[in-house]
């Protein structure tokens, strides 16, 4: 009869070497013994779970309106963070239609501070612009 060779993983190392007593040593990838090689290949070490960045985590705002019309102070826009390339962009919902907005340019008019404009297929446009306590509001 002919036994199975098969590994069980483990997740707690051997602290002693099966072959000659002496103390295994954790390497890169499996306890090893210093003294005579032997390496312990059914032990499989923890993984650790490291925390996802902002970005990652598919960071989500909700913007209140802080234009001219009262009409619009209830509606809300929804914008979450999303990474294009190595930048960090605002994916931004459109507030009327529930649309994908992409950003576009300003029109040479004189740009607000920071103000960044999106605009969805159906033709309506969104400013995002910072609010005077750190915030972010559109119009």
């Amino acid at each position: 009869m002919v036994a199975s060779m098969a590994l069980e993983a483990r997740t707690t190392p051997q602290s002693t070497c099966p072959r000659c007593q002496s103390a295994l040593v954790i390497s890169y990838h499996e306890p090893e013994c210093l003294s005579c090689g032997y390496a312990d290949y059914a032990y499989t070490p923890p993984t650790e779970r490291t925390e996802r960045s902002v970005v990652a985590a598919g960071t989500r705002f909700i913007l209140r309106y802080v234009g001219e019309f009262p009409t619009l102070t209830e509606t809300l826009a929804h914008v979450r963070l999303r990474r294009i390339r190595n930048r960090v962009v605002y994916g931004v919902k459109c507030p009327f239609c529930g649309g994908d907005m992409d950003q576009s340019s300003l029109s040479g008019k004189r740009r607000e501070v920071r103000e960044e404009r999106y605009k969805c297929p159906s033709g309506h446009r969104v400013s995002l612009l910072p609010k005077k306590d750190g915030s972010l509001g559109w119009k």
